[in-house]
């Protein structure tokens, strides 16, 4: 797992360790057997400042996920909408969502 300077200059903000914790268990909250992430151990990096957008590490995958929470416990299928980054992808990702914002 890498550092994540370059969300500083995004529309990211990085997390401390009591708001990665609220956003790993609303992750774990939402989570239905078959999606992707269950079970899985998860690590709240970043969250984006203008949606419920959440970048976790994911240990066992070796990948950064971005994950829209949904806040609420009866989701549907697919969701909560994940989304599977390497670093230099998740860069990239980030970037061009903030060009949007």
């Amino acid at each position: 797992m890498e550092q994540l300077v370059f969300l500083e200059k995004e529309t990211w903000e990085s997390l401390m360790e009591d708001m990665a914790n609220t956003f790993q268990k609303e992750l774990n909250s939402e989570l239905v057997d078959t999606h992707i992430l269950f079970r899985k151990s998860a690590t709240a990096l970043a969250n984006r400042i203008d949606n419920d957008d959440v970048v976790f590490w994911i240990d066992e995958l070796q990948k950064y996920a971005v994950v829209h929470l949904t806040w609420s416990k009866n989701n549907s299928l697919g969701f909560p909408k994940t989304a599977f980054f390497s670093l230099d992808e998740l860069r990239y990702h980030c970037k061009r969502e903030s060009e949007l914002y």
